[in-house]
Parts: C-alpha cells; structure tokens; sequence
C-alpha cells in the first residue's frame, strides 16, 4: 500500500489544475495587459508623432516619418522583449500538471520563438530606410510566424485544461482594436 501512494505521489508532482491555472491566469493576465499598454502607447507616440511632424514644413516628410516609425519600433521592441523574458520567466518556473504539460512545453517553446526573433526584427527595422523596408523586416524576422505558433500553442494549452476540466480563458486571440498580437 505504501509504495503505491510513493508511486502515486510521484506522479502527481508539480501543481495541481487549480494552482498552475491561477497561476498561469494571473501571470497571463499581467503579461497582456503589459503588452496591449506597450502596443498602445507605440501606435499612439508614432500616430501623434507623424500628425506634428506632417503639420511642420518638413522637406522630406516621407523619410521624417519612417524615421519616427523605425525608432518607435525599436523601442517597442525593446520593451516587448523585456515584458516577454518576465513573462517567459514566469511560465518556466510553473510545474503543470501531467496533464497539462505537453500543451505548457509547446507554449513555453513557442513564446521563446518569439522572443528568439525580436532582436532580428530589431536589426531589420534599425537597417530599414523607408516604411516598406521597416514593413519587410518585420515580416522576414519570423516574429511575425512566431506570433501565429504562439497563439496555435496558447489556444492548445487552454483547450488541454479545459479537457483536463478547468474553465480557461488565456485571451490567446485579442481584438485588433486591443493591440492584436501578443
């Protein structure tokens, strides 16, 4: 009898449903309001910046905007990348649930991809010289793909605690209007 509760305590090490999910909730929840904040305030300081720059006599307006857009970008980036490392730092030191933890490593995995291909979209974006450029950098980073696998990866991770019998919402598909991507 004793050894199989050892054997049975074995098994179920790491948190139960309900830690790990409040728990994967709570830093979630902390990680997208972080980045819909950081998205916003991007759109809106580049949005405002081109609005004053356009309403000054500027001899190449083109080029003034794609320069605001590039730095804009390279400090969006920069602080994404910080919000995401606490994120990632946050989902790694959870013990899921056996359950569960399949779908977790797939999600840690595709968060790292992510946050693997920021400092390429970065140097891209820098190297840019107009608009179309910074646009092409960030498509041909992978951050963009990395993006799709990231949502794919959080909507299975929500759908193996919902069958492991835990109501979830992990918000892995936001609205535009919200900052849209992770």
């Amino acid at each position: 009898m004793s050894v199989a509760l050892l054997a049975s305590a074995c098994a179920s090490s790491g948190q139960t449903l309900d830690e790990y999910a409040d728990a994967l909730t709570t830093e979630t929840d902390a990680y997208v309001v972080e980045s819909q904040n950081l998205s916003y305030d991007y759109q809106s300081g580049v949005e405002d910046g081109a609005r004053e720059l356009l309403a000054t006599d500027v001899d190449d307006p083109e080029t003034a905007v794609a320069t605001l857009f590039r730095q804009g970008t390279v400090e969006y980036l920069a602080l994404l990348t910080d919000a995401m490392l606490r994120y990632l730092t946050a989902l790694e030191a959870m013990e899921p649930p056996s359950d569960v933890a399949e779908a977790h490593d797939a999600f840690v995995s595709a968060v790292t991809a992510v946050g693997d291909a920021i400092p390429d979209a970065k140097a891209a974006v820098e190297e840019a010289s107009d608009l179309d450029g910074i646009q092409r950098g960030l498509t041909a980073s992978g951050f963009a793909d990395g993006q799709f696998r990231w949502t794919a990866t959080c909507q299975s991770l929500e759908a193996a605690i919902v069958d492991a019998g835990r109501a979830m919402d992990l918000r892995c598909v936001r609205p535009p209007e919200t900052g849209g991507t992770q």
